[in-house]
């Protein structure tokens, strides 16, 4: 049970850390990453309530990659919190690799509202960074925590 309840906050924490990241680089960059509202957009085609649904799916995906991470990490069974958190910055690495490109795709090729068709290449590296720092912070809870999956 305890290993659900520091996933899950991991997992939330993670995802926050990933959300204030991305809304300060769009505060104080040029570039516009918003995120949150690209994919609440995605799948209805409607600017409406796309913050809401943004938020949930975030959310929703945050928390779900939290057991992958844990489950990945707890693999390799690091001794440390620094290990933990290296384990968490690499899959995170690997991770934001794989959905920066995938979003630059499904993004500009596909999304249903025009105006967000032009992601770009700038916000994938933004994103790829946010998604390094949510291994970070998901690898530091489970190294501070230490929850075990394998015995």
């Amino acid at each position: 049970m305890d290993v659900i309840i520091v996933t899950l906050i991991g997992g939330i924490l993670a995802t926050s850390a990933r959300v204030v990241f991305l809304e300060l680089v769009s505060k104080f960059r040029a570039v516009h990453v918003d995120m949150i509202k690209v994919v609440g957009s995605l799948y209805h085609g409607s600017y409406e309530h796309s913050l809401l649904k943004g938020v949930g799916a975030h959310f929703l995906f945050g928390i779900i990659a939290a057991f992958i991470y844990l489950f990945l990490i707890s693999v390799f069974s690091p001794a440390t919190i620094l290990a933990s958190l290296g384990y968490g910055a690499l899959l995170g690495f690997f991770h934001g690799c794989v959905v920066s490109f995938a979003l630059t795709v499904i993004i500009d090729e596909n999304h249903p509202i025009p105006q967000f068709r032009r992601y770009g290449h700038e916000v994938a590296i933004y994103y790829w960074i946010a998604q390094i720092l949510y291994g970070l912070v998901v690898g530091a809870i489970i190294g501070f925590v230490h929850p075990t999956l394998f015995s």
